[in-house]
């Protein structure tokens, strides 16, 4: 069984508060609840109105939400002892319209989160005995709304996922790469039912 709570989502020198709560929401939406913020403009962001507005009701992802001074402290915090294997993703744009980066190999998401769950193959899992004992613990940072992340903390990543946007206007509002991200992750682990 694969257990989605697994999942961290890495905001990374947010400025603004709108985006926070609006990334608590799209997080939630698609049954996830763990989100971290590394070094926000605004330290107190997670209890500013705008925040709590945009969250539309995931309060308590706003609630247990962390923050961290370093990239390394929240993946840190994200890993554990018990052998579970951790899988850091980075995410950008493929084409950046505004500065020239060095070239970095993308891969799209839905593509790649559907081989992600099918090599996570069962004999595996078998081999110690129990379903539930070896969890897939993911992150996926998320750079600043203006610049993206940077080239080191990109470094720390084993992926970089690059939505598939319009190469002339590749610009995505940081909760909507997040809702993306989600859905798609969400649409690999196994989709929500839907009743008409």
């Amino acid at each position: 069984m694969r257990i989605p709570q697994a999942t961290r989502f890495i905001l990374m020198y947010t400025k603004q508060s709108e985006n926070v709560g609006a990334a608590a929401r799209a997080m939630k939406t698609m049954g996830f609840f763990d989100l971290a913020l590394v070094s926000p403009h605004d330290p107190k962001v997670l209890h500013r109105n705008k925040t709590i507005q945009r969250a539309s009701g995931a309060t308590d992802i706003l609630k247990s939400a962390k923050i961290y001074t370093t990239l390394e402290d929240a993946l840190m915090d994200n890993s554990d002892t018990n052998g579970s294997e951790e899988i850091i993703c980075g995410t950008g744009m493929p084409v950046d319209m505004f500065q020239e980066r060095p070239g970095r190999n993308y891969v799209e998401p839905r593509t790649f989160f559907e081989q992600l769950v099918n090599n996570n193959d069962d004999t595996t899992n078998h081999e110690r005995g129990n379903d539930d004992e070896l969890v897939r613990r993911i992150a996926f940072i998320f750079g600043s709304e203006k610049t993206g992340m940077d080239e080191s903390d990109m470094d720390k990543c084993h992926y970089m996922l690059g939505i598939p946007t319009n190469p002339k206007f590749g610009s995505l509002n940081l909760a909507s790469a997040v809702q993306l991200i989600a859905y798609d992750w969400r649409m690999a682990l196994g989709y929500y039912d839907t009743e008409c």
